[in-house]
């Protein structure tokens, strides 16, 4: 298979990919090589990381005010550690697709609750049904005690409905805006009256709390509960087309193909919500290997940071060096902006969070520290961030010994350009080469890869 579409493969499919891996997948087929990937993340192993929080005297009876108070204090702890461990989890995984697709559901059933265990069980619910059927992901996330708590269904009772849960579940995790009606909404949290969260921290239906009269939903009548309003979204293919079309705006170009997404869209459709059939399709496709959908969407600050961690060993001098990171960047794990998500694009590079970007490499071959603060900004050498108290120092350690022995035995003068090849995914002809350093390979190639890391082609996967 051709590097560059190799590489855009898993640029999109996961987070990148070692030099060293990509060289040796190039004799490969596409079919073999997407083969591998979805065999790779064909079994589903969770994070199990933080324990269950509750004592064994304790699991039957839940906890007390006081003791839930407690726990949303050391939930922020716990969430920022969680934080480094699902990263962690992104770069070393060998089930990469799974990851990938895991981080595409957090971003679409985008959630924040104080309660780190059951933003765990959440994330492991996704990851679960990332690549299954978005029937099952859809019904289970609407069941999932995170979601509930967020959009305050555990409020949506029978004689007080709260509309929250029922008109995102619509308008941003199933059918989209505009195609309900307000009708729909209130009609559908009628029927999620009674889905709440117990105190052990577990979804359970209330039966005295839910509404049994008669609702009108998208035209039909009867006695509907939560699961038949779900059921009901999942039959109309405006669902499908608008998942294919989230879809295919991360995966694939950020500009829709109306008539592709169609096609995509009815085929999901007919499989039954097949995600995997889905992706399938997409990444064995001659269309998203053309040039137009290739080296032309921003990537993420998390996919950044995970390519670095893949290509460099990337260590943070503690896990809150990796939040704050996170914070500059503007985007963290497990704290989105809102439900509706980080919006990406071109958000990711307003003037500071561009400034962290380009800086970074040096940063990190450097191994020096360097102030940043959670604004998010960045700033190398500003008084003013160096007197304010949410300047800190941060420290960054990296491995570059691999990257190194893979050039190390390339042609002196080809070096930069063999190295633009492997790191540069959009047309590398307007980088001015003479502004490169000029360095021998035994002594210079970390340096080279950094100064490329450095420019703004980088950001463009």
């Amino acid at each position: 298979m051709e590097q560059r579409k190799l590489q855009h493969l898993f640029l999109r499919a996961g987070f990148g990919e070692t030099p060293d891996n990509i060289h040796a997948l190039l004799p490969l087929t596409r079919e073999e090589i997407v083969e591998q990937l979805f065999l790779a993340s064909k079994d589903y192993k969770g994070i199990a990381y933080l324990p269950y929080p509750l004592k064994e005297n304790q699991y039957e009876k839940g906890v007390n005010v006081f003791q839930l108070v407690s726990m949303i204090l050391n939930s922020k702890k716990d969430l920022e550690e969680l934080n480094g461990e699902w990263l962690f989890k992104m770069a070393y995984t060998k089930a990469v697709l799974r990851e990938k697709m895991t981080f595409f559901w957090h971003n679409h059933f985008s959630t924040s609750a104080p309660f780190a265990y059951i933003m765990q069980a959440q994330n492991n619910t996704l990851r679960k049904n990332a690549l299954g059927k978005f029937s099952d992901l859809l019904h289970a996330v609407s069941k999932d005690p995170a979601m509930i708590l967020y959009l305050n269904n555990q409020e949506n009772k029978k004689n007080h409905p709260n509309e929250n849960f029922a008109r995102e579940v619509m308008e941003l995790f199933s059918l989209g805006e505009g195609n309900y009606l307000e009708k729909d909404i209130k009609e559908a949290a009628r029927a999620f009256t009674g889905w709440t969260v117990n105190m052990k921290g577990e979804y359970e239906f209330k039966e005295l709390e839910h509404d049994k009269g008669g609702k009108t939903f998208f035209g039909k009548t009867g006695n509907f509960n939560g699961e038949d309003i779900v059921n009901m979204i999942l039959n109309k293919k405006q669902t499908a087309l608008y998942i294919t079309g989230k879809i295919y705006q991360e995966f694939v170009n950020p500009k829709l193909n109306k008539e592709r997404v169609e096609e995509l869209a009815e085929s999901f459709y007919q499989s039954g919500y097949d995600i995997s059939g889905l992706m399938k399709k997409i990444f064995l496709s001659d269309w998203f290997y053309d040039e137009e959908n290739i080296g032309i969407k921003i990537c993420s600050p998390v996919e950044l940071l995970v390519r670095y961690k893949k290509l460099l060993s990337l260590e943070f001098e503690s896990n809150q060096t990796l939040i704050d990171l996170q914070n500059a960047l503007g985007q963290t794990l497990f704290f989105p902006p809102n439900v509706a998500g980080w919006k990406g694009g071109t958000n990711w590079i307003h003037s500071t969070a561009l400034l962290l970007r380009l800086n970074l490499p040096g940063h990190i071959l450097s191994g020096e520290g360097f102030k940043i603060s959670s604004k998010p900004a960045f700033e190398e050498k500003n008084e003013m961030a160096e007197n304010s108290s949410k300047a800190i120092q941060k420290k960054l350690k990296a491995d570059w010994s691999s990257i190194e022995n893979f050039f190390k035995n390339q042609d002196q003068g080809k070096l930069t350009e063999t190295v633009l090849t492997y790191f540069i995914q959009c047309s590398p002809n307007k980088i001015d080469k003479q502004l490169f350093p000029q360095v021998s390979n035994s002594e210079g190639i970390a340096k080279i890869c950094a100064h490329i890391m450095s420019l703004p082609e980088f950001q463009l996967i």
